[in-house]
């Protein structure tokens, strides 16, 4: 176990003194050990497994993102490139990446491919995937022999590892009054969502990050004196450890030190969006329908599919990436909803003066 490590899990250790049954713990072991499923279908989601697993991510995603190849290779628990409906018919003769991924269909390489035929965005009409299936029939007749699934009699690190699996066809197309037509019938537990991706590096930099933000939620003034010098003592080692964390936008103490959610108070932590306090014990919340209940918050909203490769870690970043969260409550987490932290401010600045504007107006006619 390297000093990280061991400095996470006493911060960890400490933070849950506050809390009850080990929620606090079992909060922070969540963070990078659970994903959530997002576009990845239901049979072929991992079903919230670690952060470093084995991903999806759609063609049109990578393209966006204008994606290579060597830095798709840095999904190290590999990474499998999703062509949607029309995606693999399409004809673009210059692209080179295009082409490779085509060639890649059903690889053991760390860059694979497969085809879905399926609703898209989560949209009710199933007219293209309709189209697309009549294609798919024309190019693959035996459609139904490349199902993908996993291969029989793997146990060891199964979530990892494009070796772990075979076929690359895959199609669910419902809506309409026609027929439901269904590929699986049974969960392959195959990927995680490519939006909630971070290798072991970054993991335990989010943990750290998150930590340092939890540690800043604890009343002092009610701490005895040996409370007082170990949150003392555990805040200036990841001071430490958080400056040397640099990425190609600085280290992640200045982003820490400079988030909306430790400068509103000093040594206070925040839900910036609503304006109020976090305390140590709202950790201790585990009912998700409670809205004070805390969440792991993008300050640039996963819908918005960005993914940045940084040159100092040498890795891709996805929306989980330790200078893009911080904890908010859960219905500043919905009031956020796909806007960024910036945006939202100005989103609600806006409506502010729209709604004071009015009001004078209204005033004047009384």
């Amino acid at each position: 176990m390297n000093p990280k490590e061991k400095l996470r899990n006493e911060t960890i250790n400490f933070l849950n003194n506050f809390g009850e049954d080990d929620k606090i713990k079992t909060k922070f072991k969540n963070i990078c050990g659970k994903t959530g499923q997002y576009n990845v279908p239901d049979e072929l989601f991992q079903k919230r497994t670690s952060r470093k697993n084995r991903v999806l991510i759609t063609w049109k995603t990578v393209k966006k993102n204008k994606l290579t190849l060597e830095q798709l290779e840095t999904f190290y628990g590999g990474v499998v490139v999703e062509f949607i409906n029309e995606d693999y018919f399409e004809e673009v003769k210059d692209d080179k990446l295009f082409n490779e991924l085509k060639n890649r269909l059903g690889s053991d390489k760390i860059v694979s491919a497969m085809i879905s035929i399926r609703n898209e965005d989560g949209s009710s009409s199933s007219g293209d995937a309709r189209k697309a299936f009549i294609k798919l029939k024309e190019k693959f007749p035996k459609w139904n022999n490349l199902l993908i699934k996993r291969k029989p009699g793997i146990s060891n690190d199964v979530n990892i590892g494009n070796e772990k699996w075979e076929g690359y066809i895959y199609v669910h197309i419902a809506g309409g009054q026609q027929d439901v037509i269904k590929s699986h019938t049974s969960s392959e537990l195959l990927f995680n969502p490519a939006c909630e991706y971070a290798n072991e590096e970054i993991c335990l930099d989010i943990d750290l990050v998150m930590s340092f933000f939890a540690l800043n939620s604890i009343d002092k003034d009610k701490l005895n004196k040996n409370q007082q010098r170990k949150l003392s003592e555990l805040l200036n080692k990841l001071k430490n450890e958080l400056v040397k964390s640099s990425y190609d936008g600085g280290n992640l103490l200045d982003y820490c030190k400079n988030h909306p959610c430790l400068i509103l108070e000093k040594n206070k932590l925040f839900d910036p969006i609503q304006v109020e306090q976090i305390n140590i014990s709202d950790f201790s919340i585990d009912n998700k329908e409670d809205d004070r209940n805390l969440d792991l918050t993008h300050n640039e909203s996963v819908n918005k599919a960005r993914f940045y490769f940084d040159h100092t870690k040498n890795c891709i970043l996805t929306p989980a990436r330790p200078n893009n969260l911080f904890w908010s409550k859960h219905l500043s987490n919905m009031m956020q909803q796909n806007f960024s932290l910036e945006e939202y401010f100005k989103h609600e600045e806006d409506i502010v003066k729209k709604r004071n504007a009015k009001l004078k107006e209204s005033e004047k006619l009384i």
